[in-house]
C-alpha cells in the first residue's frame, strides 16, 4: 500500500530529523541521542545521495544503497577533513561539530532540491496490521536483550530466555515457509534483518568487554584516533590503514557519545546485519522470494556469521561493501554514470575497510572480466571498472602504513608458493578447520556427531544443487557473470582443501563464510530439486521448501547456535548459553575477558607508570592492550624477567598453573618455570582471581 506525501512534506520531515539530532546532541539526551544519531549517520546522508542520483529502486534496495552510501560518505568526508584541516591550522580535524556540518550539508542540498516534490511512502502490509506484525517481529530482539541481561548475571546459568529466543526465531522462519497464510512476502526482508540483529547481539552483548582476537588491535587504533581527533596511518601497521576501524567508528563515537567498546559491540553488528539483507536482494535478481529468504537464513545460521564475524570489526564493514558492489553490478535499476559512481564509492569503502576482502573481490572481478572476453559474451564488468578498482587497491595499500598491507600480500603469496610442493601430501597443512569440514576430525560425542552430519548434509546439498543445475538444467558456468562468480567461489573453496597452507592465510571458516555469499542458494536449491526429483515432480516447490526448512535448516540452526549442546549438556562453545560450564582456559581461548581480568588490567594501567614492563602470557596481552598498558612482553620458560617488571597472571594461570608463551597448544609451560620464581617476587595486587607480582 502506498501513501503519497504532499509537496513540501518530505523536506519538512528531513528538517525535523535534523533538528532532533542537533537537540539530542547539544543537550546530550540519553538513548535518544544514540538512536537518532545512529539512524541519521547510517541512513540519511546516503538516502540524500540516492535521491539526488534519481535512482528508481525497490524499497529494500533503497535502504541498502542508502546505508552503503552513508558509510562511504562518512569515510570519504572524514578522510578529507583529516587531510585538509591540518593544512589550514586545525590540529584536531575530527571534531564533532565539523562532522555534523558536513553530514547535514548533504541533507540541506536535498531539502532545497526536493522542496516542491512529492514522495510515496510504501507500507509492506496493511496499516491496520502494522502493530501486530511489529510485535511479532520485535519479539526476537526483545528476548535477546532480556536473555543476554539475565545470562550476564553470575553464575551465568539463567539462559532460559535465550533458549526461548532461538525457538522463537525457528518458529518464525517455519511460519515464513507458509508465508501466504502467515507472512506477506514484503515482510520477509524485515524478518531476516531482525533475525540477523538478534543473533549478532546475543553474542556481542554477552560480555561488557570486547571479545575475540583481532578486535583488540582494531579497538586500539580506533581509540588512538578518537583520543587524538586525528587519523595517523602509521599507528599500528596494516590496521591503521583501515578507515573502517579508525575514522568511521570515531564519527559514530563522537556523534552518539558512545565508548569505543559499545560502538564495536552494538553499532557495528547493527550495520553488519544489512549484509544478509543485501544477499537476499542480490538473490532476487535470479531466484524466487522463498529460495532467497531461506538461502539468506542458511547464511546467517552458520556459526561464523554471528560468532566469529561479530569479533572482526573491519570485516563486518568490508563485507557490506563487498556484497553492495555485487548488488550494484547486478541491479537492473542502476545504469550508466550512476553505476560507475556507486561502484567507485563502494570500492573505496571496501578497499579502506578490509584488505583481504578487497583482494578477493579484485581477483573475482578480474577473472570474471577475463572469462567474459574468452567467451565473447556480454558482461556487466567493464575494463574501466576493473582499472578503477585496481588503482584504488594498490594505490591505497602501497602508499599507506608503509605499504604493510601490500607487503603482507607478497609475503602470503611467497609463503603459500614455497610450501606447495613440500607440504602437498601433509594433511595437517590444511589446518584443523579444513580437516573437520571434510570429516577427518571433530568431537566424537553422540550429539556432536549428529551435528557434524547435519553440517555435512548442507555441504552435500551445495554439491547436489550444483550438479543438478549443470546436468538437469544444462546451465553453463560461463553463460553469464553470476554463474562465473559461483564457479570462482567453488575454486576458492577448493583451494582451501587442495593447496597447502592456503586456508590459514585468512582462516578456513572465514573462507567458507565468504564463499557462501554465492553458494548458499545452492544448498536450498539442491535440497528442493533433489526432493522434487525423488517425488517425480508430484509435490509443489513451496511445500518442498517448507520440508527442507523444517527437516534441515532449522535443525542446522539449532546445532550451530549451540542450542542442542546446551539442552543435552554436551561440550559447547556457545558462551552466551554455556559459559557457566566452560572452564576459564577454554573461555580465554575463545577470547573472553572477564570483568575481574579487566579490573586487574585497569589497576596495572593506573599504577605501573609509563616505563614499567608488564610480562604476561600470550593470551593475556589482549587484556593489557584493552586496558591501555603501554609496555608489554611475553613470558617464556626459564627466561629471566627484568627487575622492576610486573608479572600479570590471569584467572586460568592462577587456577591451572599453566602459562602460554604463544597461542598454540605447544607453547604452554608450568607456572613454576617462570624466572625468577614467584616466591622470590612480591604479590602486589590480587582480586581473588587474578594476581600481579612485582619483580625486585
Amino acid at each position: 500500500m502506498q501513501r503519497r506525501l504532499k509537496p513540501g512534506v518530505f523536506p519538512i520531515v528531513i528538517i525535523v530529523l535534523q533538528l532532533s539530532l542537533l537537540f539530542t546532541f547539544f543537550f546530550d539526551v540519553p538513548v535518544a541521542r544514540q538512536v537518532i544519531g545512529f539512524l541519521f549517520l547510517t541512513l540519511l546522508p546516503g538516502y540524500a545521495i540516492v535521491r539526488l542520483l534519481k535512482l528508481k529502486l525497490e524499497r529494500v534496495e533503497t535502504v541498502l544503497f542508502s546505508v552503503g552510501s552513508s558509510l562511504a560518505f562518512l569515510m570519504i568526508s572524514t578522510f578529507f577533513m583529516n587531510l585538509v584541516f591540518p593544512v589550514i591550522g586545525i590540529a584536531k580535524p575530527l571534531a564533532p561539530i565539523p562532522m555534523l556540518i558536513i553530514a547535514n550539508s548533504m541533507l540541506v542540498v536535498l531539502v532545497i532540491m526536493e522542496w516542491r516534490s512529492s514522495a510515496n511512502i510504501e507500507f509492506p502490509i496493511e496499516p491496520s496490521k502494522l502493530a501486530l506484525f511489529g510485535i511479532i517481529l520485535l519479539l526476537p530482539l526483545v528476548l535477546t536483550i532480556i536473555g543476554v541481561y539475565l545470562v550476564r548475571i553470575p553464575p551465568h546459568v539463567n539462559n532460559t530466555i535465550l533458549l526461548i529466543m532461538f525457538i522463537t526465531i525457528s518458529a518464525l522462519v517455519g511460519l515464513a515457509s507458509l508465508q501466504r497464510k502467515f507472512f506477506p512476502k514484503a515482510v520477509l526482508p524485515i524478518l531476516l534483518f531482525v533475525v540477523s540483529v538478534a543473533l549478532l547481539l546475543h553474542t556481542s552483548l554477552f560480555s561488557s568487554n570486547l571479545q575475540g582476537g583481532d578486535i583488540f588491535g582494531e579497538n586500539f587504533v580506533f581509540r588512538s584516533t578518537l583520543a587524538n581527533l586525528y587519523w595517523d596511518p602509521a599507528i599500528m601497521g596494516r590496521l591503521s590503514a583501515m578507515l573502517s576501524i579508525t575514522l568511521l567508528p570515531t564519527a559514530y563515537s563522537l556523534i552518539l557519545n558512545m565508548d569505543s567498546t559499545w560502538v564495536l559491540k552494538i553499532v557495528f553488528p547493527m550495520i553488519f546485519a544489512f549484509v544478509p539483507l543485501a544477499l537476499y536482494q542480490m538473490y532476487k535478481t535470479r531466484l524466487s522470494t522463498e529460495i532467497c529468504f531461506f538461502s539468506a537464513f542458511f547464511f546467517v545460521s552458520n556459526l561464523v556469521f554471528f560468532n566469529e564475524l561479530a569479533q572482526l570489526a573491519r570485516q563486518m564493514i568490508g563485507e557490506l561493501f563487498y556484497v553492495l558492489l555485487f548488488l550494484t553490478l547486478f541491479s537492473k535499476s542502476v545504469k550508466g554514470s550512476r553505476k560507475w559512481l556507486l561502484f567507485f564509492a563502494f570500492s573505496f569503502g571496501l578497499v579502506v575497510s578490509h584488505y583481504a576482502m578487497a583482494y578477493i573481490f579484485l581477483a573475482f572481478i578480474v577473472a570474471t572480466w577475463f572469462i567474459s572476453r574468452l567467451r565473447k559474451g556480454g558482461t556487466k564488468i567493464t575494463m574501466s571498472l576493473v582499472v578503477l578498482l585496481g588503482i584504488l587497491v594498490f594505490a591505497w595499500y602501497i602508499y599507506t602504513s608503509q605499504a604493510s598491507n601490500f607487503n603482507d600480500l607478497l609475503g602470503t603469496v611467497n609463503y603459500v608458493g614455497k610450501g606447495f610442493a613440500s607440504d602437498f601430501f601433509n594433511a595437517q597443512s590444511r589446518g584443523g578447520q579444513v580437516l573437520q569440514a571434510v570429516g577427518v576430525s571433530g568431537i566424537s560425542t553422540y550429539w556432536h556427531v549428529i551435528g557434524r552430519y547435519v553440517y555435512y548434509a548442507t555441504e552435500g546439498l551445495i554439491i547436489v544443487g550444483l550438479a543438478l543445475m549443470l546436468l538437469k538444467e544444462r546451465i553453463s558456468f560461463f553463460n553469464d557473470d553470476y554463474n562465473v562468480l559461483v564457479f570462482l567461489n567453488l575454486i576458492l573453496l577448493g583451494a582451501c582443501i587442495i593447496v597447502p597452507n592456503f586456508s590459514g592465510t585468512f582462516n578456513a571458516s572465514r573462507f567458507y563464510h565468504v564463499t557462501l555469499f554465492f553458494l548458499a542458494p545452492l544448498c536450498v536449491l539442491g535440497g528442493v530439486k533433489l526432493m522434487k526429483l525423488i517425488s517425480r515432480n508430484k509435490i509443489n516447490e513451496k511445500i518442498l521448501s517448507m520440508i527442507l526448512v523444517l527437516c534441515l535448516l532449522i535443525p542446522f540452526f539449532f546445532f550451530q547456535t549451540g542450542f542442542v549442546y546446551e539442552v543435552t549438556k554436551e561440550a559447547s562453545y556457545s558462551l552466551p548459553l554455556s559459559s557457566y560450564r566452560i572452564d576459564p582456559l577454554t573461555q580465554a581461548n575463545l577470547g573472553l575477558l572477564t570483568d575481574a581480568e579487566v579490573h586487574a588490567g585497569d589497576w596495572i594501567s593506573e599504577n605501573a607508570g609509563f616505563y614499567r614492563n608488564i610480562s604476561a602470557d600470550a593470551s593475556s596481552l589482549n587484556i593489557l592492550v584493552y586496558t591501555n598498558v603501554k609496555i608489554r612482553s611475553d613470558v617464556f620458560p626459564a627466561t629471566p624477567i627484568p627487575s622492576s617488571s610486573y608479572i600479570f597472571l590471569r584467572e586460568y594461570n592462577v587456577a591451572d598453573g599453566i602459562v602460554f608463551s604463544d597461542l598454540s597448544q605447544y607453547g604452554s609451560f608450568n607456572l613454576t618455570q617462570i624466572v625468577p620464581p614467584l616466591n622470590d617476587t612480591n604479590l602486589t595486587y590480587s582480586n581473588g582471581l587474578n594476581q600481579v607480582y612485582s619483580v625486585p
